[in-house]
């Protein structure tokens, strides 16, 4: 990805002429209690590392155990040393945290009694991140940022600046609203024509590529039907309008309180995976009718969303309020063979466990470096005939995989191999059993079985969330993931 151009000495004078501010933006959360990981708990992480830093379950567990402490410590240095603190990061191959601080000093306090102090290191830069978020935010007024904004600012805490990135599809967009009636024209221009024979024929429908109700006799990626509650990482088909189906991931349970839409529950999914659909046929999972087609959406990265409300009451209480831990998110574990990347191997294999989800992450408490996880549904007719083809390839296994952040701009950006079908799926954290966003895609175009060297983008889950809540402010309604057991 390049830096966007064309803004000149503007951000610049912005960002460097920026001034100290108590605020440090973003989605805060108050500093987590220091705790022990459990192994069993974090078995896929833990697996990452050791397959692709070639070091002991012991040393990955403690890496896994810094990485929670560095969210602990990061809402302290926010909080008490706004002027100073200058953000964080994982450095993986060295198996380091590295504290950011436009004086070092001012972090030894918080730092001597660490647990793991040994591999903590501070590294001092220019700007706090509270200064750079206050010219990130000033930027974004004096642009207008949003969801339908050519520039978007991001916070760079490696690198300790901040960068606007430009979309430039929006910006072609907003020069060719007019293509948005060339259907209509056609239509007419086909009406009028006189001079050959023209004839209208109805398209015959082809049969789905489902079977319905396909029964494993536990909760499987692809037939979850009669094992609930809906949960994060279970296929999603949708129908075409030319009559055949794709699938993508269903990515976390919602809840919506207050104003027009007060207890809803909704489904969250990529927004793009409903683009260009208009015959509203059910969202199904193994051949069921489950949620709508259409529900409240945006496919704009990274404002690519939907929100599906369920078909009905019937289909909401089947699928989820007749249930229990509906903060869940599926953990789906197959490697071996092709499939088997060691940048993103799991653990026990062919196993239905469940991550239950007890927070939310915003994406300026995510890191460099963090180890993440996600599930996908993507998949191939040739490993799975008896579901619909998304169009992964074959050698690709539906499931969990688990893998580091790269970086972070207006995503989050990861190693974790994903393909066609996984779009909209969950990425966790399993340190703190936390939401962080869902799947986009990849500007790899990869197909088939992992390998090295794997790209792909999330949405983060705040940046939905406040859209959302934004879009129904006039009706009163805020969205939230479901963190609770019975929420």
């Amino acid at each position: 990805m390049g830096r966007a151009k064309g803004l000149g000495a503007l951000f610049a004078s912005l960002v460097v002429a920026a001034t100290a501010l108590g605020t440090t933006g973003g989605a805060s959360a108050a500093p987590v209690a220091r705790t022990t990981l459990d192994p069993a708990a974090v078995a896929e992480s833990v697996r990452y590392l050791v397959e692709s830093y070639g070091v002991g379950e012991r040393e990955a567990l403690r890496r896994l155990e810094l990485q929670q402490e560095a969210v602990r410590l990061d809402g302290v240095l926010r909080k008490e040393n706004p002027a100073e603190y200058g953000g964080m990061w994982l450095d993986q191959t060295a198996g380091v945290l590295v504290v950011a601080m436009t004086d070092p000093a001012a972090a030894r306090r918080h730092l001597k009694d660490l647990p793991d102090r040994a591999h903590v290191r501070t590294q001092a830069v220019r700007h706090s991140l509270a200064d750079l978020t206050a010219a990130k935010e000033r930027i974004a007024a004096g642009v207008g940022a949003g969801s339908d904004a050519v520039y978007l600012p991001a916070v760079n805490e490696r690198d300790n600046e901040v960068v606007v990135w430009e979309r430039p599809w929006v910006a072609q967009e907003k020069l060719s609203v007019a293509r948005a009636q060339e259907g209509e024209a056609v239509r007419r221009a086909l009406a009028a024509e006189t001079g050959v024979a023209v004839r209208t024929a109805v398209l015959p429908r082809p049969e789905p590529l489902s079977t319905p109700n396909v029964d494993w006799g536990f909760c499987h990626p692809l037939y979850c039907t009669n094992h609930g509650p809906m949960r994060g990482g279970l296929r999603l088909d949708m129908k075409r309008d030319n009559g055949t189906w794709g699938g993508c991931t269903a990515g976390f349970n919602l809840r919506s309180t207050g104003g027009g839409h007060p207890g809803k529950a909704w489904v969250l999914t990529a927004g793009h995976c409903m683009a260009t659909k208009t015959n509203n046929t059910p969202t199904e999972h193994n051949g069921t009718p489950v949620l709508q087609q259409h529900g409240i959406e945006k496919n704009s990265y990274p404002y690519d969303y939907a929100a599906l409300p369920y078909v009905d009451a019937a289909a909401a209480n089947t699928w989820l309020e007749s249930h229990t831990n509906r903060n869940r998110v599926l953990k789906y574990c197959r490697n071996g063979g092709a499939d088997s990347n060691a940048d993103t191997p799991c653990g026990q294999q062919a196993t239905s466990v469940d991550e239950l989800i007890t927070g939310v992450h915003g994406l300026a408490e995510v890191k460099a470096g963090w180890v993440v996880c996600a599930s996908g549904s993507g998949s191939s007719a040739v490993n799975y005939p008896d579901s619909v083809d998304s169009g992964a390839g074959e050698g690709y296994l539906v499931g969990t995989r688990c893998g580091r952040v790269l970086s972070t701009d207006v995503g989050i950006n990861t190693d974790i191999c994903a393909r066609a079908g996984d779009s909209g799926g969950p990425l966790f954290s399993q340190v703190d059993h936390t939401a962080l966003g869902i799947l986009e895609g990849s500007q790899q175009s990869r197909s088939g079985a992992c390998y090295a060297g794997e790209l792909n983008n999330y949405v983060p889950i705040d940046t939905i969330l406040t859209d959302l809540s934004a879009r129904l402010a006039s009706q009163g309604s805020t969205f939230s993931v479901i963190t609770t057991p019975n929420g």
